[in-house]
This record gives C-alpha cells, sequence and structure tokens, in this order.
C-alpha cells in the first residue's frame, strides 16, 4: 500500500515541478510563444536585388562565399529564400 502512494506521490511531485517550470520558462521568455515562422519573417531582410536571373542564390550566397547566409540557414533550398526575403518590386 506505501509503495503505491509513493508511487502516487512521485509523479503529482514531478509533474508539479514540470508544470512550474514551464510557467516561470515562458515567464522568463514569452517570446516562446511566438510562432517561429512569423518571428523569422519579421525579421528577414528585403532582398537588394530582383531574383530574376539570378534565382540560384547559393552561387553567390554561400558559407564560404563573398556574401555569406547564416549558418542556421544550412541546407536549405533556393526556393525557401524567397519565402522570406521579398524581392523589390
Amino acid at each position: 500500500m506505501r509503495e503505491y502512494y509513493s508511487t502516487q506521490l512521485a509523479l503529482v511531485v514531478g509533474l508539479l515541478i514540470l508544470v512550474v517550470s514551464a510557467f516561470f520558462a515562458f515567464r522568463q521568455s514569452p517570446e516562446l510563444l511566438e510562432h517561429r515562422e512569423s518571428a523569422a519573417v519579421k525579421a528577414a531582410v528585403a532582398l537588394p536585388h530582383p531574383v530574376a536571373g539570378m534565382e540560384q542564390c547559393h552561387d553567390c550566397h554561400g558559407l564560404k562565399s563573398d556574401l555569406p547566409y547564416p549558418v542556421k540557414h544550412t541546407g536549405w533550398s533556393d526556393q525557401s529564400c524567397t519565402r522570406c526575403h521579398q524581392a523589390p518590386d
């Protein structure tokens, strides 16, 4: 009987710790609740050049090029660039 209650107590205390930790994490960093894509799109810089004729972004922008993209963009396709970065009109 004691073993049953100690197991229940451990589960309740563990859940309580998890809930309190999550509460304080969101309290300290409210941006965790923001949608990642919308936050990324807000921070995206507009393209300084037209895309026509330059559809292969990786030809000029790469980790080892003169105009590198951020490391977190590694592995993204050329088509994904224009999802966040808007070309000039």
